[in-house]
């Protein structure tokens, strides 16, 4: 960790410009001896076929095949998890283009070399590499469950009684696994990524998009399963309201959200669901849990609650206290100061109003040279929660830096992805 943290305070040392967008430089990657290289993470589950990843990093399955390829010119992706063992995460951006650019159908000149890949057999491991996450067991759950009740339309189980679609890797998993080749569309981490939505939370049920209420997984760490599942409405805020620790629990808690407001005979709709997420939780051992008693465990865990209210969670050493420091700034005056920022009306004046985010930025990268790397995390997260484009180079550095320091890398990943594309789903109001 020490060598990451010298160089990024490297980077954090660069001037930053009114935009606050840092500029980072790649160095030439020297020759590694293949004896020296690290051990790919992803072992005989490996699937990269790049010559990128395979010249930074060691596949033993491979070498002791000789049919495996070897330094040649033409490759085969397959759909690419970023490696947390990359110096930067601005070389996995690189490298996750370099891919892009391989699989182009404009790439004409090795089409001919180029075979399909087949996904792995093993559908967990597929869909680890579409969404860069691994998903927890009560997201297996609620697919069996969803194929019981709608064998016709698994993704449409809950669409009459509560409005709601399951999206995202439910619709990977809807897919039969022969036909998941790279050569057709596949949902994958880019979709259904709602305008406030964060790296750290993942869509998987969505209203009609009247008001772009969404429900998903909330976790701290792209390593980690999920901590909480939580729901927005991209038309009223950004705050996420978590709503249980698991989707069963979720689900029961919409439910009964849903029964206070609606008439009788939906509400019959409603008990009969209910009743069915219920009996097969319980059946399975999923608790379906309190949710006052959750709201207490998510506080005690979490160092900071955002703009986004459902917290984050950093490493904090219990003696030294390192590992968070609070931003020397009220959340009511940063939302001030973002405030003036996005309203100014020519850049002379944006220019002068920065300056007091400015000083914020350079706290941070006092904090990030001494350890404190949450600070940088919810900074970046407060100016993604605000909203507005103004933000986006400093949201890029903020985080970028803070995610690489926590080894959080796909975050960056995930967020560079959303910002490139940044736009409202709801039907009602303007993209």
């Amino acid at each position: 960790m020490d060598s990451k943290k010298d160089e990024l305070k490297r980077r954090n040392e660069n001037p930053v410009d009114d935009g606050f967008q840092v500029k980072r430089k790649k160095g030439n990657e020297p020759e590694v001896d293949v004896d020296d290289k690290p051990l790919c993470k992803y072992g005989d589950k490996c699937y990269q076929k790049n010559l990128p990843h395979l010249r930074r990093f060691r596949h033993p399955h491979r070498e002791n095949n000789e049919d495996a390829p070897k330094n040649s010119d033409h490759s085969t992706e397959s759909p690419s998890v970023p490696d947390p063992s990359h110096s930067s995460v601005q070389e996995k951006i690189e490298d996750d283009n370099k891919n892009k650019t391989q699989d182009s159908p404009c790439n004409t000149e090795k089409e001919e070399s180029i075979t399909p890949q087949l996904p792995p057999k093993d559908v967990k491991e597929w869909i680890k590499q579409k969404f860069l996450t691994d998903m927890p067991g009560d997201f297996y759950e609620l697919w069996e469950f969803c194929k019981s009740a709608s064998p016709e339309n698994p993704l449409g189980t809950f669409k009459g009684p509560l409005g709601l679609d399951l999206v995202g890797p439910f619709e990977l998993l809807n897919q039969s696994l022969e036909s998941l080749t790279n050569t057709g569309k596949v949902s994958d981490f880019k979709d259904w990524r709602f305008y406030f939505d964060p790296p750290e939370f993942q869509s998987v049920l969505v209203d009609d998009l009247s008001k772009g209420f969404h429900i998903g997984y909330f976790r701290d760490s792209p390593s980690e399963m999920p901590a909480i599942v939580v729901s927005n409405t991209e038309t009223e805020s950004s705050v996420f309201t978590i709503l249980g620790g698991n989707l069963f629990s979720a689900l029961n808690q919409v439910i009964s959200s849903s029964m206070k407001k609606t008439d009788p005979f939906k509400q019959s709709q409603l008990v009969k669901v209910k009743k069915q997420l219920e009996e097969w939780a319980n059946n399975r051992g999923i608790p379906i849990e309190n949710k006052e008693d959750l709201l207490k465990k998510r506080k005690k865990n979490m160092v900071a609650k955002t703009f986004y209210e459902c917290g984050i969670v950093v490493p904090v050493n219990k003696k030294t206290k390192v590992g968070y420091r609070k931003i020397p700034e009220t959340d009511a005056n940063i939302k001030k100061i973002c405030m003036k920022i996005r309203d100014s009306s020519n850049i002379e004046e944006q220019n002068k109003n920065s300056d007091a985010l400015q000083e914020l930025v350079t706290y941070v990268q006092y904090a990030n040279d001494e350890s404190d790397y949450g600070m940088g995390l919810e900074l970046g997260l407060d100016l993604l929660a605000f909203g507005g484009d103004v933000f986006h180079p400093t949201i890029l550095h903020l985080l970028g830096v803070a995610y690489e320091l926590l080894e959080r890398q796909e975050f960056a990943v995930i967020l560079k992805a959303h910002l490139d594309d940044r736009r409202k789903l709801s039907k009602n109001v303007s993209p």
